[in-house]
């Protein structure tokens, strides 16, 4: 009784095909209509049955578009339309065009837009032929007539999303279908003003078409959701140890080993990091990784302390920070007058920081481990998606620390090393380079990581590696960095295919956005004085706009 329907999909868009119909219309995970379709009703208002003749899908990199032949029979009458649906990344366009066959009298015939009932109450903005817009809102309770009259366009949000309808080839108007227990209103066309029933001849022609725009809406709320932390970067490898680095970024974080890590992580020699204290502008945020206590006192007895911010350890095996250790680093670092910091927890995941919450001793200054996206999955999208849980993960952090500061680092695209294996890693098993770090993916991936982990007690936070500064995620770091102390607002709307990040200055907000999808997108911003923007983004995209 009901046929299966043919799912469509392409970019943000995502419909289903039930017969003629286009129904559930979505942009993303956001039900933004409830169908599309072609009606022909003849003189007595009775409903002809549609019969697809035929359909094809096409589909190609920019754009997919459905071909529907249909027939309408009935009543003694036959009718008969074209349907062109066309899919792209920034709308969705219904074409019709219907031909009578032979003599038919009808009551109407063209597109109709089904929304949805809990539209009721909401704002819109309705615009006429002669270009005047009105102010109105889909009604509450059941209205008898028509809401919206003289329609060429309107505009209404839903979903955290700006939706906008344009028509062509009429006017259109639209009626409360809830009036006849229908869970929808319909906006059609063409209007009941206009005399009925009409006669078409023979080959007479109706054609129209329904255009559907959408784009993220965020609103930025005059609330501080935090501060911009420190931010800094990493020393990956001992070849990058003559870099220098932007003035804004924070204490370069290295790992500084006695001999290759048995783990297999890019640690760098005592020698390499006495270069790079003496290379970058930078202090360092050491964290040493060792197997005795021995080696831990050894190392820390040969770092220049007076160009370290500061100092932590872990073991070379569990990659936590074990108590011998501890004691060891503790005492060497007294005994040489460190008065920085000393920080614990783990080296590698949030989940050996979980597990071994003891590794965080009493008197260790702050709390500290690492964030990869890709332990379980590579694919981009499961990338995109660990960005809200990194929130969680941070939470979850400063708790176990108990109110102690925040550092999160080294946060790498690509799987640094193995913390689970249970033998030396081979090259075989080393992460090849990841193509995606030099793209304007990485970028776009950084800003919607810091704004997750952006939050009180959150102090710093540490990205790539040296090797990536000049990548379009390197020079987006170094800019974010330079507001280092910042107020970040809290933001209400959007959607999961953006990140927003509104940071206040002097003259206003500065609102960085990133574009979390692989397809051209707009956003549309309001600041806290109703100030207005728009930015378009190319897939994977970021911008910056100041808001007054």
């Amino acid at each position: 009784m009901t046929p299966r329907p043919t799912i469509l999909s392409f970019g943000p868009w995502r419909a289903e095909l039930r017969g003629d119909e286009l129904a559930d219309l979505r942009y993303g995970d956001h039900r933004l209509l409830r169908a599309i379709r072609a009606v022909v009703r003849n003189h007595n208002w009775l409903t002809l049955t549609p019969e697809v003749t035929s359909a094809e899908v096409l589909e190609n990199p920019e754009s997919l578009e459905l071909r529907l032949a249909v027939r309408w029979g009935g009543f003694g009458a036959a009718y008969d339309g074209d349907l062109r649906v066309a899919f792209d990344a920034g709308q969705v366009r219904v074409e019709f065009v219907g031909r009578a066959p032979e003599e038919f009298r009808s009551n109407r015939i063209g597109l109709v837009v089904l929304h949805h009932p809990d539209d009721a109450g909401t704002p819109a903005q309705v615009t006429s032929p002669d270009g005047t817009v009105a102010e109105a809102s889909f009604p509450e309770r059941i209205s008898p007539h028509q809401p919206f009259m003289d329609i060429v366009s309107f505009s209404w949000e839903r979903s955290g999303h700006r939706c906008r309808l344009d028509f062509e080839g009429d006017v259109f108007e639209t009626e409360d279908q809830r009036n006849w227990t229908d869970a929808s209103f319909k906006t059609y066309s063409t209007p009941l003003s206009k005399p009925f029933p009409v006669a078409h001849r023979p080959g007479d022609e109706v054609r129209q078409s329904v255009t559907l725009t959408a784009r993220p809406l965020v609103r930025i709320v005059d609330e501080v959701a935090g501060e911009v932390p420190v931010l800094a970067t990493s020393a990956g490898t001992s070849s990058a140890v003559n870099g220098r680095l932007p003035e804004s970024l924070g204490p370069l974080l290295v790992e500084v080993a006695l001999g290759s890590d048995p783990a297999g992580a890019a640690t760098i020699s005592v020698t390499d990091a006495v270069t790079l204290a003496e290379a970058t502008v930078a202090l360092l945020d050491v964290r040493v990784v060792a197997s005795t206590p021995e080696e831990a006192r050894k190392i820390v007895g040969e770092l220049p302390l007076d160009r370290v911010a500061r100092l932590g350890v872990f073991d070379s095996a569990t990659h936590v920070t074990e108590p011998a250790l501890w004691e060891a680093l503790a005492a060497e670092a007294a005994a040489r007058g460190f008065a920085g910091p000393l920080v614990a927890g783990a080296r590698a995941y949030f989940t050996e920081l979980n597990r071994n919450r003891g590794s965080v001793p009493d008197d260790a200054r702050a709390v500290v481990y690492s964030v990869t996206p890709q332990m379980h999955a590579v694919e981009t999208e499961a990338i995109v998606e660990t960005l809200p849980i990194q929130a969680l993960t941070a939470r979850d952090a400063l708790r176990v620390g108990g109110g102690r500061a925040l550092h999160v680092g080294p946060i790498t695209l690509t799987r640094r090393f193995n913390a689970v294996s249970t033998e030396p890693p081979t090259s075989l098993e080393a992460p090849p380079p990841d193509v995606r770090q030099k793209e304007p993916f990485a970028a776009a991936w950084l800003r919607g990581s810091l704004a997750s982990l952006t939050m009180p007690g959150v102090a710093s936070l540490s990205y790539g590696t040296l090797e990536d500064l000049e990548t379009p995620a390197g020079q987006l770091l170094g800019q974010l960095a330079a507001l280092r102390g910042r107020e970040v607002l809290r933001t209400n709307g959007g959607s999961a295919a953006t990140a927003l990040y509104p940071v206040r200055i002097d003259d206003g907000i500065m609102c960085w956005v990133a574009n979390l999808r692989p397809w051209p997108t707009a956003v549309d911003l309001l600041g806290p004085g109703d100030h207005p923007a728009t930015l378009s983004l190319d897939a994977w995209g970021t911008a910056a706009v100041v808001l007054a």
